[in-house]
């Protein structure tokens, strides 16, 4: 074994909380609420995906998933595909909403590391150029996406 890795590192996570942490986020996405997600959640989350910053911990990730629903509140995920290896899923879904007025699909990709029965990194892969042109081909989606940000104030 290499002197700078611990055993935890080395061992890998049983196959069941694997399964466990995969089965709650299919559950999770696919009638979300925000209590839901954070109790998948390790205290120390951190949550990363294209054009946002990253998120950190229990209360940001709530917050942020309450602006979530708040603005697309249609939201729903289908997961298509799950891989794991030693404390790591890759989960291939994808996440339905209304984008302005039109229905939209957002394929995406999950790397997400587990701790403890619980997911203590997240990083999103997907199409994020392709998700901002659907949102500027759409004005009636602008205000909703600014208050999502944080650019307008919340209703």
């Amino acid at each position: 074994m290499d002197p700078g890795r611990s055993v935890e590192s080395v061992v890998p996570i049983a196959a069941e909380e694997l399964r466990s942490v995969a089965e709650g986020f299919a559950r999770a996405w696919a009638a979300p609420q925000v209590e839901q997600f954070v109790a998948l959640l390790h205290p120390d989350v951190r949550l990363l995906q294209p054009v946002t910053k990253p998120i950190v911990g229990r209360q940001a990730a709530r917050e942020e998933f309450s602006r979530l629903l708040a603005w697309l509140p249609d939201l729903c995920g289908t997961v298509d595909q799950i891989a794991s290896h030693d404390d790591t899923l890759l989960i291939a879904w994808r996440l339905r909403f209304t984008l302005g007025s039109a229905p939209y699909e957002l394929r995406i990709v999950d790397r997400i590391v587990v701790a403890d029965g619980l997911i203590r990194e997240r990083e999103a892969y997907y199409d994020s150029l392709g998700l901002m042109l659907a949102l500027l081909r759409r004005p009636s989606a602008w205000a909703g996406y600014w208050r999502y940000r944080g650019y307008l104030p919340r209703r």
